[in-house]
């Protein structure tokens, strides 16, 4: 039996989810349905509680309702606080689309000291990201975090272990939304990519605008990143080893590319093993907020290449 699946007799994990106003909402509930024969089993949505979503961000503010009206039809019980849900559930997703909104969710639920998965876009600056995952190990939270383009067995096989890498190329959507610019918004996703192929330690990040964002590690390894600003479901990468070999890979967006992050997220839950480890949760979060800071500098920036969390 593998590790994602209940054991017979065993109730199956509830899940509350925190912020509705993402697709990922009803689409997560779909998938795990009744947590002993969805298309992951271990674990259901059991409980949500609607979020708030902000006036100066369309993408939540237009489809919050119907989000909403989704995720109740699959029988999903509400809750009136983010508190309630994290008290009467197993483990917290933080699915609210808004990363603005992530740093005060976490740490409202934090304190529970249960699972908490942050979808994609964990914080927006390493000062939010160090602050929630140090209340996560004073309260015995465990953080979780991840895109889902990173639990893909399209990824799994492209990178195989044991062969380093030297050169990932990444080319996919890079829409932006308000408040999040450059990276903030779509193009995490190939940060995230990047950093589970060539691990932690970006030092340096050119996102200037004449060409592909360019990140580079202390050892001289290199990514670049690059797409067009409309969304489409292809996402294209080129991963070159030192043993001179080069593997492709193609992940496109959809119900089917959710199932590995719930698959690894209920068995995080069971192992108490994070999804990410936190020093690539920091890195991702900084080579995003670095690109920010190229963008408008109009130059490289240079980023820590160990980002710790504030406290040892």
């Amino acid at each position: 039996m593998s590790e994602n699946e209940t054991a017979p007799g065993a109730e199956p994990l509830r899940f509350g989810l925190i912020g509705v106003d993402s697709p990922h909402a009803p689409s997560f509930a779909r998938l795990l349905g009744d947590g002993r024969t969805g298309a992951v089993r271990g674990a259901q949505v059991a409980l949500a509680w609607r979020g708030v979503a902000a006036q100066d961000f369309p993408l939540a503010r237009d489809r919050i309702d119907d989000l909403a009206a989704d995720v109740s039809a699959r029988g999903v019980a509400w809750c009136s606080s983010p508190e309630e849900v994290a008290e009467r559930c197993d483990a917290v997703l933080v699915v609210a689309s808004d990363a603005r909104t992530h740093p005060d969710y976490f740490h409202r639920v934090a304190g529970f000291g249960k699972p908490v998965y942050v979808d994609t876009r964990f914080a927006l600056t390493t000062a939010d990201a160090r602050a929630m995952l140090d209340a996560a190990r004073d309260s015995g939270a465990l953080a979780l975090a991840g895109s889902p383009k990173r639990f893909t067995p399209e990824l799994r096989d492209a990178a195989s272990p044991g062969v380093p890498v030297e050169r990932i190329d990444l080319v996919g959507p890079l829409p932006t939304q308000p408040g999040h610019p450059v990276l903030d918004w779509y193009g995490v996703h190939l940060v995230d990519l990047a950093v589970a192929v060539m691990g932690p330690g970006c030092v340096r990040v050119d996102a200037r605008a004449d060409g592909p964002v360019t990140l580079t590690w202390e050892d001289g390894r290199v990514a670049t990143l690059d797409g067009e600003p409309q969304w489409s479901p292809t996402t294209r990468g080129a991963i070159r080893t030192a043993d001179g070999r080069r593997r492709d890979l193609v992940i496109h967006a959809g119900e089917p590319m959710l199932t590995g992050l719930l698959e690894a997220l209920v068995a995080a839950c069971r192992t108490g093993v994070p999804t990410v480890p936190p020093a690539e949760v920091l890195t991702v979060v900084a080579v995003v907020e670095a690109a920010r800071a190229s963008r408008l500098r109009g130059e490289p920036v240079r980023v820590d290449p160990q980002p710790q969390q504030s406290r040892s």
